[in-house]
Protein backbone atom coordinates (compact mmCIF):
# COMPACT_ATOMS: atom_id res chain seq x y z
CA UNK A 1 0.00 0.00 0.00
CA UNK A 2 1.44 3.36 -1.10
CA UNK A 3 0.83 5.93 2.03
CA UNK A 4 1.67 9.66 1.22
CA UNK A 5 3.31 10.73 4.91
CA UNK A 6 2.73 14.48 5.70
CA UNK A 7 3.93 16.29 8.68
CA UNK A 8 2.25 20.01 9.92
CA UNK A 9 3.81 22.17 12.65
CA UNK A 10 6.68 19.16 13.26
CA UNK A 11 10.14 17.92 11.46
CA UNK A 12 9.48 14.52 9.59
CA UNK A 13 13.00 12.91 9.89
CA UNK A 14 13.99 10.21 8.13
CA UNK A 15 14.04 8.30 11.26
CA UNK A 16 10.87 8.98 12.26
CA UNK A 17 9.21 8.62 8.49
CA UNK A 18 11.21 5.07 8.82
CA UNK A 19 9.25 4.40 11.78
CA UNK A 20 6.09 5.15 10.50
CA UNK A 21 6.69 3.04 7.18
CA UNK A 22 8.11 0.16 9.61
CA UNK A 23 4.34 0.57 11.13
CA UNK A 24 2.66 0.36 8.21
CA UNK A 25 3.90 -2.80 6.97
CA UNK A 26 1.12 -4.21 9.34
CA UNK A 27 -1.55 -3.29 6.85
CA UNK A 28 -0.03 -4.75 3.55
CA UNK A 29 -2.43 -8.02 4.20
CA UNK A 30 -5.53 -5.79 3.16
CA UNK A 31 -7.77 -6.83 0.79
CA UNK A 32 -9.58 -3.51 0.32
CA UNK A 33 -8.39 -1.33 -3.42
CA UNK A 34 -6.99 1.50 -1.61
CA UNK A 35 -7.70 4.45 -4.06
CA UNK A 36 -6.07 6.79 -1.51
CA UNK A 37 -3.98 6.74 1.81
CA UNK A 38 -2.76 9.88 3.94
CA UNK A 39 -0.65 9.80 7.38
CA UNK A 40 -0.26 13.00 8.85
CA UNK A 41 1.39 13.77 12.17
CA UNK A 42 1.04 16.82 13.89
CA UNK A 43 1.81 19.09 16.92
CA UNK A 44 -1.29 21.03 18.46
CA UNK A 45 -1.37 23.01 21.43
CA UNK A 46 -3.93 21.82 24.34
CA UNK A 47 -5.74 24.12 26.16
CA UNK A 48 -3.27 23.68 29.72
CA UNK A 49 -0.58 25.10 27.54
CA UNK A 50 1.26 21.80 26.66
CA UNK A 51 2.01 20.30 23.55
CA UNK A 52 0.81 17.31 22.21
CA UNK A 53 1.31 15.13 19.16
CA UNK A 54 -1.53 13.71 16.49
CA UNK A 55 -1.82 11.01 14.31
CA UNK A 56 -3.96 10.73 11.33
CA UNK A 57 -4.52 8.04 9.34
CA UNK A 58 -6.77 7.84 6.50
CA UNK A 59 -7.65 5.42 3.91
CA UNK A 60 -10.06 5.89 0.88
CA UNK A 61 -10.99 2.45 -0.79
CA UNK A 62 -13.86 2.24 -3.50
CA UNK A 63 -16.56 1.23 -1.18
CA UNK A 64 -15.23 3.94 2.33
CA UNK A 65 -13.15 5.83 3.74
CA UNK A 66 -11.44 4.54 7.42
CA UNK A 67 -10.23 7.30 9.35
CA UNK A 68 -8.39 7.18 12.47
CA UNK A 69 -7.13 10.29 14.77
CA UNK A 70 -4.86 9.65 17.82
CA UNK A 71 -3.41 12.03 20.19
CA UNK A 72 -0.43 11.48 23.22
CA UNK A 73 2.42 13.27 24.00
CA UNK A 74 4.67 11.03 22.51
CA UNK A 75 5.12 10.84 18.59
CA UNK A 76 5.56 7.24 18.98
CA UNK A 77 2.71 6.43 20.69
CA UNK A 78 0.10 8.70 18.99
CA UNK A 79 1.47 6.83 15.67
CA UNK A 80 1.36 3.02 17.16
CA UNK A 81 -2.36 3.79 18.83
CA UNK A 82 -3.81 5.18 15.13
CA UNK A 83 -2.28 2.36 13.12
CA UNK A 84 -3.42 0.06 15.41
CA UNK A 85 -7.05 1.32 15.77
CA UNK A 86 -7.15 1.55 11.94
CA UNK A 87 -6.31 -2.68 11.56
CA UNK A 88 -9.04 -2.53 14.21
CA UNK A 89 -11.64 -0.41 11.70
CA UNK A 90 -10.30 -2.69 8.42
CA UNK A 91 -11.46 -6.01 10.31
CA UNK A 92 -15.11 -4.17 11.22
CA UNK A 93 -15.82 -2.99 7.63
CA UNK A 94 -14.25 -6.36 6.31
CA UNK A 95 -16.51 -7.81 8.74
CA UNK A 96 -19.41 -5.71 8.03
CA UNK A 97 -19.59 -6.01 4.57
CA UNK A 98 -19.52 -9.70 4.61
CA UNK A 99 -22.63 -9.71 6.77
CA UNK A 100 -24.24 -7.04 4.26
CA UNK A 101 -23.30 -9.37 1.70
CA UNK A 102 -24.75 -12.32 2.96
CA UNK A 103 -28.13 -10.47 4.54
CA UNK A 104 -28.32 -9.25 0.48
CA UNK A 105 -28.29 -12.67 -0.92
CA UNK A 106 -30.73 -13.81 1.62
CA UNK A 107 -33.19 -11.00 1.02
CA UNK A 108 -32.78 -11.55 -3.06
CA UNK A 109 -33.22 -15.81 -2.41
CA UNK A 110 -36.38 -14.54 -0.42
CA UNK A 111 -37.58 -12.57 -2.99
CA UNK A 112 -36.74 -14.61 -5.77
CA UNK A 113 -34.94 -11.47 -7.40
CA UNK A 114 -31.41 -11.93 -9.10
CA UNK A 115 -28.39 -10.50 -7.51
CA UNK A 116 -27.28 -6.67 -7.56
CA UNK A 117 -23.99 -5.85 -9.49
CA UNK A 118 -22.89 -3.61 -6.41
CA UNK A 119 -23.82 -4.45 -3.09
CA UNK A 120 -22.21 -1.52 -1.70
CA UNK A 121 -21.29 1.75 -3.20
CA UNK A 122 -19.16 4.75 -1.34
CA UNK A 123 -17.43 7.63 -1.37
CA UNK A 124 -14.87 8.58 -3.84
CA UNK A 125 -12.87 10.92 -1.82
CA UNK A 126 -10.65 13.94 -3.03
CA UNK A 127 -9.83 16.08 -0.46
CA UNK A 128 -8.74 19.36 -0.39
CA UNK A 129 -8.14 22.43 2.38
CA UNK A 130 -7.70 25.49 1.20
CA UNK A 131 -7.38 29.14 2.93
CA UNK A 132 -10.38 31.16 3.85
CA UNK A 133 -10.39 34.33 5.24
CA UNK A 134 -13.16 33.91 7.53
CA UNK A 135 -11.37 32.96 11.29
CA UNK A 136 -14.62 31.06 11.91
CA UNK A 137 -14.24 28.84 9.04
CA UNK A 138 -11.05 26.19 9.46
CA UNK A 139 -11.31 23.99 7.17
CA UNK A 140 -12.82 23.43 3.90
CA UNK A 141 -13.91 20.19 2.32
CA UNK A 142 -14.66 19.03 -1.18
CA UNK A 143 -15.82 15.10 -2.28
CA UNK A 144 -17.32 13.10 -4.71
CA UNK A 145 -20.72 11.30 -4.23
CA UNK A 146 -22.06 8.19 -5.06
CA UNK A 147 -25.47 7.20 -4.86
CA UNK A 148 -26.35 5.10 -2.10
CA UNK A 149 -29.46 4.27 0.21
CA UNK A 150 -29.86 5.12 3.89
CA UNK A 151 -28.84 2.11 5.21
CA UNK A 152 -25.75 2.38 3.71
CA UNK A 153 -25.24 5.81 4.70
CA UNK A 154 -25.66 4.68 8.05
CA UNK A 155 -23.14 1.98 7.67
CA UNK A 156 -20.29 4.30 5.83
CA UNK A 157 -21.12 7.15 9.08
CA UNK A 158 -20.59 4.51 11.56
CA UNK A 159 -17.11 3.53 10.24
CA UNK A 160 -15.90 7.12 9.87
CA UNK A 161 -17.09 8.00 13.01
CA UNK A 162 -18.87 10.82 12.45
CA UNK A 163 -21.70 11.95 13.72
CA UNK A 164 -23.00 13.31 9.91
CA UNK A 165 -23.02 12.46 6.92
CA UNK A 166 -23.73 13.98 3.36
CA UNK A 167 -25.07 11.59 0.74
CA UNK A 168 -26.81 11.00 -2.26
CA UNK A 169 -30.31 9.74 -2.24
CA UNK A 170 -31.04 7.73 -5.59
CA UNK A 171 -34.69 7.25 -4.71
CA UNK A 172 -35.29 10.69 -4.22
CA UNK A 173 -32.62 12.19 -6.88
CA UNK A 174 -31.33 14.68 -3.96
CA UNK A 175 -28.47 15.28 -1.87
CA UNK A 176 -29.62 14.32 1.79
CA UNK A 177 -28.23 14.57 5.32
CA UNK A 178 -27.73 11.78 8.02
CA UNK A 179 -27.25 12.63 11.25
CA UNK A 180 -27.17 10.97 15.23
CA UNK A 181 -29.93 12.28 16.88
CA UNK A 182 -29.26 12.38 21.45
CA UNK A 183 -31.15 9.38 22.00
CA UNK A 184 -28.92 7.70 19.67
CA UNK A 185 -31.50 7.00 16.72
CA UNK A 186 -30.59 8.29 13.19
CA UNK A 187 -32.40 11.44 11.59
CA UNK A 188 -32.03 12.27 7.91
CA UNK A 189 -32.25 15.96 6.63
CA UNK A 190 -33.87 16.58 3.33
CA UNK A 191 -33.22 20.02 2.11
CA UNK A 192 -35.32 21.81 -0.07
CA UNK A 193 -34.83 24.85 -2.37
CA UNK A 194 -36.94 28.15 -1.04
Amino acid sequence: MDVQIKARNLRLTDALQEYIESRLQRLDKIDQKVTDAKFEIRSERNRTGGEQMVAQFTIATKDAILRTEEKNRDIHVAIDLAIERMERQIRRFRDKRVFYRRRQRQMAAEAGEPLPVSTLDGLDVAEEEEETPSELLVRRKRFKIQPMSEEEAIEQMELLGHDFFVFFNPDLAEINVLYRRRDGLYGVIQPELA
